[in-house]
């Protein structure tokens, strides 16, 4: 069992590895935007696709509730050549992929999302109808297993605290205004409840479960003051089940460039944001919050979320959890997706999307103003950074090696599968 003590030193070194980038972000956030391109050439290993094929299988909108949609497998390459590439895939067939777990051992499908996106929030409730629909008919018509049709949607903006609130919903003795007041929604996640009403009136048509997978914001909030420290023992435990398995991730080579290429430049912008003052909770800090304290709470976040929705596969065998989570926290592997596949152990399925994914999601915080994205998007998200490159254990970032195709310890993927509203 590793201790406590233990799990912040695993931090630490983890942020010793990543300070390079910290110190420099200000100078790199200056020329990023000229420099990405070249990037392959230069060896950083941060990869960049060529435009969108300009033909494509659309989904068409059957009713108003429902949204066309245009979807492609993204293809990483950890070749010499670093050249990963998007093909074109039927919406119908994805939504079969999607449905489908291997054998009788389940799954998690995470649909990731911009938290005030009406376009996405109708993909998502497409996708959960559709993927229920297929799954019932794969049951009707012979399935494997008879607990093959389980089904669950896992929410992030939920804090697992309120549960109970969520069974009662789904089992229709609490009204949709109920759940908003009980979830205390307006005080612990902000974005708009109408956005996401849909997806739970559906859900509870259904008769799916919605399942809570987010922290208890004041759990978060005691992180943030304090480090991982502040949580006792048994709340700890509650988030993180796999303590072995969570000090381990923090280790891999592949996570240092998840955390420079992600997490660092986010705090960084926070920073510049004047928004480290406060905890989640509202709790006034003397000092802005230190790096090593935004780390510990995005990592608990993410830690809470992968592990809520491992329990429910396994508690439902056969079973798919389909996920509703900001796509901050699905891209490139080091976030939820990486740590559900850790616990998983390669027994259950993992299947990653992100919903219309703009230059802002696949560059690091702050580097692309919201004005260009604006204009990218007129035009379709294209050059979007679809893998980073990672260096083999031993290979000093920035060093002439490092620059050497051999020098590759392998790439993390933007996301399995994107998906992109036509209207």
């Amino acid at each position: 069992m590793v201790s406590l003590n233990t799990l912040c030193i695993i931090i630490t070194l983890t942020l010793a590895a990543s300070c390079t980038l910290v110190s420099a972000l200000s100078t790199r956030r200056e020329v990023l935007g000229t420099a990405v391109r070249s990037a392959t050439a230069a060896g950083s290993g941060v990869l960049v696709s060529s435009s969108l094929p300009s033909s494509l299988p659309i989904a068409n909108a059957d009713d108003d509730t429902s949204s066309a949609f245009s979807s492609y497998q993204v293809n990483p390459d950890a070749s010499s050549k670093l050249d990963p590439k998007l093909t074109s895939i039927d919406p119908n067939k994805l939504t079969q992929i999607l449905s489908k777990t291997s054998g009788n051992q389940g799954g998690a499908v995470w649909l990731g999302e911009h938290h005030n996106s009406v376009k996405d929030h109708k993909l998502q409730a497409q996708f959960i109808q559709n993927i229920y629909q297929h799954r019932k008919q794969q049951q009707k018509f012979g399935s494997s297993s008879k607990s093959n049709n389980k089904m669950a949607v896992g929410l992030e903006m939920i804090q697992v605290q309120f549960q109970p609130v969520l069974d009662r919903y789904i089992a229709k003795q609490i009204s949709d205004e109920e759940l908003k007041e009980q979830v205390q929604w307006e005080k612990r996640w902000f974005w708009s409840f109408e956005g996401y009403l849909p997806i739970f009136q559906k859900c509870r048509e259904l008769n799916i479960p919605l399942i809570a997978l987010n922290v208890d914001s004041e759990d978060l909030g005691l992180v943030e003051a304090n480090g991982l420290p502040g949580l006792s023992r048994d709340k700890l435990q509650k988030y993180v089940p796999d303590p072995n398995g969570f000090a381990q991730f923090a280790r891999n080579r592949y996570y240092k460039t998840y955390v420079d290429y992600v997490i660092s430049p986010s705090y960084e912008l926070h920073k510049e944001m004047g928004i480290l003052r406060t905890t989640i909770t509202g709790q006034l800090l003397e000092e802005d919050m230190s790096f090593a304290r935004f780390f510990s709470g995005r990592i608990l976040w993410d830690e809470s979320m992968a592990s809520n929705a491992y329990r429910w596969v396994v508690d439902n065998p056969g079973g798919l959890i389909c996920c509703l989570v900001g796509a901050d926290h699905v891209k490139f592997t080091g976030g939820i997706t990486g740590r559900f596949q850790r616990m998983a152990k390669e027994q259950l399925d993992c299947t990653s999307v992100i919903l219309n994914p703009t230059l802002i999601d696949t560059r690091p915080s702050g580097s692309v103003s919201m004005l260009s994205n604006v204009a990218a998007l007129a035009s379709g998200p294209n050059d979007l950074t679809l893998q980073l490159r990672y260096l083999k254990e031993g290979v000093a970032v920035g060093s002439e090696e490092s620059r050497l195709p051999e020098s590759t310890g392998g790439v993390l993927a933007l996301a399995d599968y994107l998906v992109l509203s036509d209207s």
